[in-house]
């Protein structure tokens, strides 16, 4: 592989949410969603979290990932991108805070990098058919490249341990971000 050009958020912002790892199963949804509302509070919006659940720069994400589940995976089975967004947008209801997740199963490669070129990550689903070596996943994108060629990366959290993977942006399926 030629070397990339990456545009986008400094991986290094995402080293602290490495041990963030998903338990077993089908909890990437959760953890993605955890890791993605981790870095706003700590570097775009300190109250998207309440501070009974996490302070700016906590590393302890406990609380913060059994309330996501509750709201997203309750019965710990495998997710979509509406699902995922849903959850987001109810925990934003229940504390009257004034975000709601979007979910998008087209235009991935593009709404990324709106969205990364903000400053902001995107949850990312990647998926098996497309060639996902994940098999179907969910993962924080936080920067993007293109070769010369056209082939497109990016650059992840993978919530299993790996905060600066790269993968083929030919794996995505849906995005999750906020307006």
């Amino acid at each position: 592989m030629e070397q990339l050009e990456w545009k986008g958020i400094a991986e290094e912002r995402f080293r602290p949410y490495k041990q963030w790892v998903t338990p077993s199963g089908y909890l990437c949804g959760t953890y993605a969603a955890a890791v993605f509302l981790a870095y706003y509070q700590d570097y775009i919006d300190e109250t998207i979290i309440p501070k009974a659940f996490r302070r700016k720069k906590q590393r302890d994400l406990t609380v913060v990932t059994e309330m996501l589940r509750v709201l997203i995976q309750p019965l710990g089975l495998p997710t979509i991108a509406w699902q995922v967004s849903h959850g987001l947008t109810r925990f934003f209801d229940q504390f009257q805070l004034p975000y709601r997740g979007r979910a998008t199963v087209v235009g991935g490669w593009h709404r990324a990098c709106k969205r990364i070129d903000e400053g902001k990550p995107v949850i990312i689903g990647i998926l098996k058919p497309l060639g996902s070596t994940y098999g179907n996943h969910w993962v924080v994108a936080y920067a993007y490249a293109e070769t010369a060629s056209g082939e497109r990366y990016f650059k992840v959290h993978d919530n299993w341990g790996n905060y600066k993977k790269v993968i083929p942006a030919s794996w995505v399926n849906g995005t999750v971000t906020l307006p």
